[in-house]
């Protein structure tokens, strides 16, 4: 049995919750045999459902795209709302409304967490598009796992879209596995709150913590001359691990940075490919360096692939896609830019429901 409930609204977002209870077998074999996905849509679909754009999120975000990229989304902003209709799943394993990890784990206690690929979360996501109409996007854009989404969304659907955006990812260097490897020995402790902290390190460029923090002593007055005294920077981290252990879950996390790791694009994933791609970088990036990723471009080139890189500028390092919104806006402008099409006269509208109570990440990785 499917299940579509009616969507509810804030503005021009609309929210919905699909089910499954048909057998989703995962690359692994493993069967999964109830599938739960959040969505959210931004915008609205027209009658054809030819207006739509799919976002996947990164490791942590939901599928509230306004949540994490407020100023890249909006009407007349990069991804305009006034023309066309942004599409969002929390992806399969994540926590903000989807099947979890902790669910899935929960459902087989005697092998725990199971691995979920990318193509298996893109395969999950496409169980929605059948529901909502939507036989084509406009584009496929995300950042960080969701570029690497992204990605794998071209290979296994290369007729369902004619751009593909992918934003600092490629497949990990050993640096990005050893990184996730602590992290999930971190995990394995019960500290999601260690893990996370590696994560933010990784996430910023030396530049920014040099310019934001320097060696400044903890903003709270601790003497980091004293025993177990901080520099503001460790208080920082600090701060970000608590605030992170309050709104995601620890066995989601395990499962997502393994699915970070084994994403790849073998020479046979990459001749599926129809779309035109374009990666995107950024200079002060080091867990996906703009090099590795202009790499990538050229690997695809040199496949046949229409593939062009961008660059945004910027000393924030990776997480540069999601708070420099000037640059990120600027670099989409480039690529989206088209002539402008007329606003579809008839909208389809859905009757409003009480939102669902759910906490949801905000500008973060």
């Amino acid at each position: 049995m499917n299940e579509v409930p009616p969507f509810h609204t804030e503005g021009r977002m609309f929210e919905i919750d699909y089910s499954t209870n048909e057998p989703f077998v995962l690359e692994s074999g493993k069967v999964l045999n109830e599938v739960k996905l959040r969505c959210s849509i931004y915008g609205r679909l027209n009658a054809d459902r030819s207006n739509a754009v799919l976002v996947f999120h990164a490791l942590t975000g939901s599928s509230r795209i306004g949540d994490w990229w407020n100023g890249v989304i909006g009407d007349g902003e990069a991804l305009d709302t006034s023309e066309l209709a942004f599409v969002c799943i929390n992806y399969l394993g994540s926590c903000y409304g989807s099947t979890s990890a902790r669910t899935l784990k929960r459902r087989d206690r005697q092998n725990g967490v199971p691995v979920v690929t990318a193509r298996d979360m893109v395969h999950a996501n496409a169980l929605l598009f059948e529901h909502l109409g939507i036989k084509k996007f406009r584009a496929v854009v995300g950042g960080s796992v969701g570029g690497m989404l992204a990605l794998q969304f071209a290979v296994e659907f290369p007729d369902r879209t004619d751009e593909v955006i992918s934003i600092a990812a490629t497949p990990l260097s050993a640096m990005g596995l050893a990184l996730n490897h602590i992290q999930r020995q971190a995990v394995s402790r019960g500290d999601l709150g260690l893990a996370r902290k590696i994560a933010v390190v990784s996430y910023k460029s030396p530049r920014q913590f040099d310019t934001r923090y320097g060696r400044k002593p903890n903003r709270n007055g601790e003497d980091p001359r004293e025993t177990g005294g901080r520099f503001d920077i460790g208080g920082y981290l600090d701060h970000q691990g608590e605030l992170f252990l309050e709104r995601f879950e620890l066995e989601s996390y395990e499962l997502i940075t393994k699915t970070m790791d084994l994403f790849d694009l073998t020479e046979v994933d990459i001749a599926q490919i129809r779309s035109r791609v374009s990666l995107v970088g950024i200079s002060s990036d080091w867990l996906f360096p703009a090099a590795d990723v202009k790499a990538l471009r050229d690997r695809l080139v040199r496949k046949g692939v229409n593939a062009k890189y961008h660059e945004i500028e910027s000393d924030n390092g990776h997480d540069a896609f999601l708070s420099d919104t000037s640059e990120m806006s600027r670099v989409l402008r480039d690529i989206l830019a088209a002539p402008k099409r007329q606003a579809p006269e008839h909208f389809l509208y859905y009757r409003p429901i009480k939102p669902v109570g759910i906490g949801y990440a905000t500008n973060d990785i």
